[in-house]
């Protein structure tokens, strides 16, 4: 499965402050928002920087975290730079609201086209840790919303009170 390449704000567009329009849409409950894939791709790609330490940090490099949605279940790719070859790793999660909260359950996931149980993907507790933790602000607008709803290349949420 190739990774969504990040497509370029076309010229004369506005690009979305999705953030800041997720705590309007939250504040004001009126209407259905919905994040088209490639907007959550730019706004991943311009927020998201990664570094490894030495040793590997001299020869592998983190290049993105892409995000493909699909119905009921998005696939969270994080990409690496290994001396010019792309090596990923996808966990597929799934959203699911519990009465007045969120629950981001893995389903499983694949190391480049490997595909494993989820209990396999553990050693990458630590790098979701940190970017839940980079993206805490907007991990926090979205969870404010009364509905998620995982869509073919789109989020689509509803702030609006039952």
């Amino acid at each position: 499965m190739p990774l969504p390449q990040v497509e370029p704000v076309k010229v004369g567009a506005r690009q979305r402050e999705f953030v800041d329009d997720l705590k309007q849409a939250a504040i004001k409950r009126s209407a259905i928002f919905e994040i088209s894939e490639a907007e959550l791709n730019r706004h991943l790609a311009k927020v998201l920087t990664g570094t490894l330490r030495s040793p590997a940090g001299k020869w592998i490099t983190f290049d993105r975290l892409a995000i493909e949605l699909e119905p009921e279940i998005a696939h969270a790719t994080l990409a690496w730079d290994v001396h010019g070859h792309t090596t990923t790793a996808t966990v597929d999660l799934q959203i699911k609201r519990l009465e007045k909260t969120f629950r981001v359950e893995v389903v499983g996931g694949r190391y480049g086209h490997l595909e494993v149980p989820r209990g396999m993907l553990r050693p990458l507790t630590p790098a979701f840790e940190k970017l839940s933790s980079v993206l805490q602000e907007e991990i926090q607008a979205l969870f404010q919303m009364n509905q998620i709803q995982l869509a073919q290349d789109k989020l689509v949420l509803d702030p609006r009170f039952p």
